[in-house]
């Protein structure tokens, strides 16, 4: 292992994070930005009534290009342009994810974040863990991860195409809280504490992981530009978090890795092979 990838594993296992900086050019952002400006259309004047509407809420005011989870099969954003295609297999992201779900893992579900001045906070959440939605966790009572549970079977790769961090708002996450045994407090998560949870600096062009385990969400926007960042969603071979997926958009051109990212759930190694396999060949 090479001394970068090493301290990207150190601070990623330690924070359930990472940033790294420059991973896009600036004629990919510019590129993915007009591509969105071309297929999203723009955050309705009426915002404040959309994100009060039970049905809609802000979660989906603030998405765009969904596809897979809670949202339909498809391409979604992917299906936008080629230079979206690009990026499900951008070879430093995998590098770092297979640190930690292993040779075999696939791209379960996509969407866009975007944001305008003055859009409110989402709340605090992680998926798996102590924390999780179904927990049975107690408050204040040290929680063992039970066997059957995944923890860090799933990492997220967020893409900025715009500058956020603590002054303009964005991703928010709760540094180390992927390895927490303990339920968030209440207070926490009605946050009537501040300085739990930080807005990482992530400049347009860098790339932000984190596992779904770490406590996260959306700080309030601050900025006068928008918000803007491209979310990928993997998960290990044999899981899955609906029933919907990610599919190949017509007309554009995917690798043989691309296409494997984009297969059915399946165990590992013995029906889902290794993205690397090509790699070992040529070592």
């Amino acid at each position: 292992m090479d001394g970068e990838l090493e301290l990207y594993q150190y601070l990623y296992d330690l924070q359930g994070f990472l940033v790294i900086e420059d991973v896009l050019s600036t004629e990919q952002v510019t590129a993915l930005n007009a591509l969105i400006d071309a297929h999203v259309p723009p955050v309705p004047d009426n915002w404040n009534e959309i994100a009060n509407d039970p049905k809609l809420g802000l979660y989906n005011l603030y998405r765009f290009g969904m596809a897979g989870g809670s949202y339909e099969s498809g391409p979604g954003f992917l299906g936008y342009g080629q230079p979206f295609v690009d990026l499900v297999d951008h070879a430093l992201v995998l590098k770092i994810l297979r640190l930690q779900l292993g040779d075999c893992f696939r791209l379960d579900r996509i969407f866009g974040m975007r944001m305008n001045k003055g859009m409110p906070n989402g709340k605090l959440h992680s998926d798996y863990g102590a924390s999780e939605p179904f927990t049975r966790a107690e408050p204040g009572r040290y929680y063992p991860q039970p066997a059957f549970q995944a923890l860090h079977g799933f990492g997220v790769a967020a893409f900025n195409l715009t500058d956020s961090g603590p002054e303009t708002g964005g991703l928010r996450v709760i540094p180390s809280s992927h390895n927490s045994h303990f339920k968030l407090p209440q207070k926490l998560r009605d946050e009537e504490i501040d300085g739990i949870a930080i807005c990482p600096h992530a400049p347009a062009g860098s790339v932000t992981i984190f596992s779904e385990a770490t406590t996260h969400g959306t700080a309030e926007w601050h900025a006068d530009h928008e918000r803007r960042s491209i979310l990928y969603k993997y998960c290990a071979s044999q899981l899955s978090w609906s029933r919907s997926r990610v599919t190949a958009p017509e007309g554009l051109e995917l690798s043989s890795r691309q296409r494997l990212l984009l297969s059915d759930p399946a165990g590992a190694h013995w029906f889902f092979p290794s993205l690397f396999d090509d790699e070992a060949a040529g070592a």
